[in-house]
């Protein structure tokens, strides 16, 4: 027939593991295509059909049309064959190697609408209250998947082969029945074939292992009791109890260093928290979105009938909330009623969550009570996700579960087939490159422990794995400019390994370069990059933090930064803003002058080792003799140490029990706060030429406010966040025209607090300036090894 065409194609994207082969199969069934359909490892999915031309046309639109929603396609490559054979049917073929440049591999998606109908479905016996129920569209991915071609026997599912016979129908039926949604599926499984949980007491002796009520009856009854109980999950392990005061304190205890970290929330639908809670619809669709991330929410406020306890976020205007995205979620509320939970990655500070049973026992031995724990092996951990929303657009703060392997194509053509990327050391995550495509690890955490260091490492080469990236087109390391961290060490370990070279890249310059490819900035443009956060290693070896950079993706020139003021003891600075402050007042005033704030605030009491301490400090100071950076006193031009200061002064937080506490409780003092009530204004002075915003004059002033009854601290935070975000924008901006730049971007850790991010977006808008903020990328550390990919690129052309 003259009309009879037979034809190949490839199509490249996110095609593996969201029932894109069953769905082509059905669609290709539908316009009596014959042939055959087969994975092809990370170079996607490869079909030969064989029918009418028409038809064949049709299917080619209908698969953009009618693709699954998780599905992404980045190219359709279509080739018309002189082919001979015909086919006679239609089947799906056993799975192939093949190398592609991208990664056809979803995220662990959340359970979806007909699999938790099933899971209700008393008829369906096999599934009932089936807690790892899953299809072709829902259920583990990137947690479960040793390698690919993405199938069953790479997958940790391997363990539990298909039941040949359960009620109404087999799994292997099911599998089998192209008119079945879990029509080759590959990580589903039932009561009769799949896996289980058991509930453990401290001692590993079972507690129940019947039944599912049996078992989660016994749950509710010990969660209502005021007990901690450890729950396996899809990437990791859970602490779950009740949120109210004495729970959350008992559990704060058992966490030792977690005395005012906030907490996640589970709750089993958003109505139960509208009355304290402003939700979005950003907000709503991100929450029930397949990601299902944590998302910080700005409470309305705070009152004796609020169902959230203070204790949970104390300090805070946000709280982090999550919606359930497993079946053993659901199970549970429906024992234990619609309730918040308290749902905390269940891990020991800085070391991460242990996936292994033996070791959930052995790390939650002192924190859990009891142990809800299942025998489905997890073969890569996966935090869960965290995200803030910016007038409607999503700030990644943790980017783990349900983002992970997704990747950011970059605006340019890249030649280099691979190379690594090591991270900072805090929040880190790793990252490889393919071409033109940046893979970013699921988070990681600090890189401060052998267990995180073992992580990250585990985590590269998984990604290498799954991208078969060969040793040998491995063509630079990239890391850290600071030469003592500890990912900087694993960098030169990396270079030594593939005999490639170190590219140590600057870590505000990283922060600006992840920000200019998300925003698709050309190869030959320049931006304004305001990079704000709390450290890290400058050019001239102090500890940059407040930067304001022309950046090019092939270098950057430091045009302004705050003022550089000393920490004197160094790292203590952190932990302790009453050193930071004293630091700032001995060189603004002097000893004697200083010592008088000193001793009219004592100030003495909130450090570690009171009077004893304070004189230390006084001695170190003198000792330098006003020569900065020397011993034990680096210089510092953080805008972290800043918010510190202003925090300490105005009373929010005395003591930094966790990263970025002081800023973030500062940030809650300012959403009470009107700015307009507060005469306060900031210096900049030009010094050798680069703009010196002033945070010693900022400093006095905003001490001496305090002094009038009438300016309260709440109106002082606000006003503090709107001046110093207009003295950034106020230089990003005289440069910008000076230099001819029409793009002004924001990024840093600090660029996650909304009133300075807001501020300095509307001001440079204003002015007709393009803004630039992180929507893919996240703009705190996270994001740091995606940057040092790029700056790498450019260092090694």
């Amino acid at each position: 027939m003259r009309d009879y065409k037979t034809v190949e194609i490839r199509i490249i994207g996110i095609v593996q593991g969201v029932g894109f082969r069953p769905f082509l199969y059905n669609l290709a069934r539908s316009l009596n295509l014959n042939g055959y359909i087969l994975n092809r490892g990370n170079a996607g999915v490869r079909l030969i059909l064989q029918g009418n031309s028409q038809n064949i046309k049709n299917f080619l639109e209908d698969i953009k049309i009618k693709k699954p929603k998780i599905s992404f396609i980045e190219e359709i490559e279509v080739e018309y064959l002189d082919y001979h054979e015909k086919f006679q049917n239609l089947e799906i073929r056993q799975s192939e190697q093949g190398r592609g440049i991208s990664l056809t591999l979803p995220p662990d998606i959340a359970i979806c609408d007909e699999c938790l109908k099933d899971m209700h479905n008393p008829y369906k016996k096999k599934y009932y209250k089936y807690p790892f129920i899953a299809c072709a569209v829902c259920g583990p991915r990137y947690t479960t998947v040793t390698e690919l071609p993405y199938d069953r026997e790479r997958s940790t599912m391997v363990k539990f082969p298909f039941c040949q016979h359960a009620e109404p129908e087999s799994c292997i039926g099911e599998y089998s029945d192209f008119n079945n949604r879990r029509f080759h599926a590959q990580t589903f499984a039932c009561s009769v074939c799949g896996p289980h949980y058991k509930l453990y007491n401290k001692q590993k002796e079972i507690i129940e292992s019947g039944s599912i009520d049996l078992i989660l009856q016994e749950v509710a009854t010990r969660i209502n009791r005021g007990e901690v109980i450890a729950i396996k999950g899809i990437g990791g392990t859970h602490l779950v109890c009740l949120v109210n005061d004495g729970t959350i304190i008992k559990l704060r205890k058992r966490k030792g260093e977690r005395k005012f970290k906030p907490f996640a929330l589970m709750v089993p639908n958003l109505d139960l928290i509208e009355n304290d809670f402003e939700i979005s619809s950003s907000e709503r669709e991100f929450l029930n979105s397949f990601r299902r991330p944590i998302v910080l929410l700005e409470r309305k406020k705070l009152s004796n009938n609020s169902i959230i306890s203070t204790q949970v976020a104390p300090g805070l205007n946000n709280v982090g909330i999550m919606l359930p995205y497993s079946g053993i979620h659901y199970l549970l509320f429906e024992y234990i009623g619609e309730k918040p939970l308290i749902y905390t990655s269940g891990n020991k500070s800085y070391i991460p969550m242990a996936i292994e049973n033996e070791d959930i026992f052995n790390q939650l031995q002192d924190l859990a009570d009891i142990f809800l724990i299942h025998n489905r092996p997890i073969y890569q951990r996966a935090d869960d996700s965290v995200l803030r929303i910016h007038d409607g657009i999503e700030k990644l703060i943790r980017r783990s579960r349900g983002f992970v392997p997704e990747y950011l194509s970059l605006p340019f053509e890249v030649d280099i087939p691979s190379a690594f990327a090591t991270g900072p050391e805090l929040a880190a995550t790793g990252s490889i490159l393919k071409y033109n495509r940046i893979f970013p690890t699921q988070h990681i955490g600090h890189i401060t422990h052998l267990e995180t260091y073992e992580f990250l490492k585990n985590s590269l080469f998984h990604l290498k794995g799954l991208l078969q990236i060969r040793d040998s087109e491995i063509k630079f390391i990239a890391c850290d400019a600071h030469p003592e961290f500890i990912t900087t060490k694993f960098g030169k370990e990396l270079s030594k390994q593939f005999n490639v070279p170190l590219y140590p890249i600057q870590h505000h310059y990283a922060h600006v370069l992840g920000l200019m490819a998300e925003n698709k900035v050309k190869l030959d443009e320049k931006i304004i990059g305001i990079s704000t956060d709390g450290i890290g290693y400058g050019d001239d070896e102090n500890i940059w933090g407040g930067e304001i950079l022309i950046a090019s993706y092939d270098n950057y020139e430091r045009i302004g930064h705050l003022k550089y003021q000393p920490m004197v003891g160094g790292d203590r600075c952190t932990k302790y803003p009453a050193r930071m402050l004293s630091s700032i007042l001995l060189r603004e005033l002097g000893t004697e002058e200083a010592s008088k704030i000193f001793e009219k605030s004592k100030i003495k009491n909130d450090l570690e080792f009171k009077e004893t301490e304070l004189k230390t400090l006084i001695s170190q100071f003198e000792k330098a003799n006003n020569r900065f950076p020397s011993e034990n006193i680096p210089l510092t031009s953080s805008t972290g140490r800043i918010f510190d200061v202003v925090s300490y002064i105005l009373g929010a937080s005395y003591v930094k029990t966790y990263r970025g506490e002081p800023a973030m409780k500062l940030e809650g003092l300012a959403s009470r706060g009107n700015p307009a009530n507060i005469k306060l204004e900031i210096n900049i002075d030009e010094v050798k030429g680069k703009a010196i915003i002033d945070t010693s004059k900022l400093t006095l002033d905003i001490i001496n406010l305090l002094k009038d009854k009438k300016n309260r601290p709440i109106d002082i935070a606000a006003k503090f966040h709107v001046e110093l975000a207009l003295a950034f924008s106020k230089v990003a901006k005289e440069i910008a025209k000076l230099k001819g730049i029409d793009k002004i971007g924001l990024t840093g850790g600090v660029a996650y607090n909304f009133l300075f991010a807001k501020t300095i977006k509307k001001d440079i808008k204003l002015e007709g300036f393009e803004f630039l903020e992180h929507n893919l990328v996240p703009p705190g550390d996270a994001g740091i090894s995606t940057g040092q990919l790029i700056g790498g690129l450019f260092q090694h052309s």
